[in-house]
């Protein structure tokens, strides 16, 4: 699988939020214990099955969330069996679903201390009112460590603190068994590459971030990039080509291995951050 990107959605808000169903995607396997499981093709999340309860990784907005719930069902899985709900950063396209996922699940909410702080003191450009959305505000129940990975059954996922599209962008990386082969596998996912919110014109009317951010992007696109990854997956589809092979998954053909993909990726991302430089 080698690294490849799409065409960012039109009008996604828009479409999610009226029409759904037009961009509604099925659950599908991405490695031996994950799923893409957001039920749409705007904003990815994954559920990761440790043997003693289920990790979620993003939720999408509140109004995609029953596509979400109907993947999740598909899988043969219940809403009681998710554990900890983790979220990358503090944009309403990725948290929208949480606090009803928390009120369906009793799961505890993991966010970056940044992030939670992002959200606290500057909504308009965290929970992004609008007039198609619904906030549905959150309340983190628990911080990352870098030092201390998110633990259940026998996952852990280790996080890194990856700034730049948000103070708190935080990225996930975990190791997965193969039944069938025995071999170990890294799967990463990365916080937020989006260089929307890494751009000359957002920092003029932004009141939080600074180009210090995209700074501190730009110096970690190597330290990242050294860090070994079987599997990478997207935060966003389009950023990742994964809806391709939708379906294919088997644990003996694994269509998602490509070690080359991690590197490529971080030196795409970083390549549309400095043309947006001036």
């Amino acid at each position: 699988m080698a690294f490849s990107s799409g065409k960012p959605i039109p009008h996604p808000v828009e479409t999610l939020c009226h029409r759904p169903w037009e961009l509604a995607v099925k659950p599908f396997q991405v490695s031996p214990r994950t799923w893409y499981v957001s039920g749409q093709k705007w904003v990815g999340a994954y559920l990761i099955d440790t043997g003693e309860g289920l990790i979620l990784i993003d939720t999408g907005i509140a109004e995609s969330l029953y596509l979400m719930l109907d993947s999740i069902y598909r899988l043969g899985y219940r809403m009681e069996n998710i554990k900890k709900i983790l979220l990358s950063h503090a944009h309403l396209d990725h948290f929208g679903g949480a606090a009803s996922l928390h009120a369906l699940t009793g799961a505890p909410l993991y966010m970056s201390r940044e992030d939670a702080e992002f959200m606290k003191n500057c909504p308009a450009e965290t929970e992004l009112p609008h007039d198609l959305w619904h906030v549905q505000h959150i309340h983190v129940d628990r911080y990352y460590d870098e030092f201390n990975p998110v633990c259940l059954g026998d996952i852990a996922v280790r996080t890194i603190l990856t700034p730049g599209h948000t103070p708190g962008c935080t990225s996930f990386f975990w190791e997965e068994k193969n039944p069938e082969t025995g071999d170990i596998y890294t799967v990463a996912m990365h916080g937020g590459v989006g260089a929307n919110t890494m751009n000359d014109d957002y920092y003029k009317k932004s009141a939080f971030l600074t180009p210090d951010l995209r700074d501190r992007f730009i110096a970690d696109a190597e330290k990242m990039k050294a860090i070994h990854v079987d599997i990478a997956l997207p935060s966003h589809p389009n950023q990742i080509e994964i809806l391709d092979r939708a379906g294919t998954y088997t644990h003996l053909t694994q269509p998602y291995l490509d070690n080359s993909v991690w590197p490529d990726f971080i030196d795409e991302r970083v390549r549309q951050v400095k043309a947006l430089m001036k």
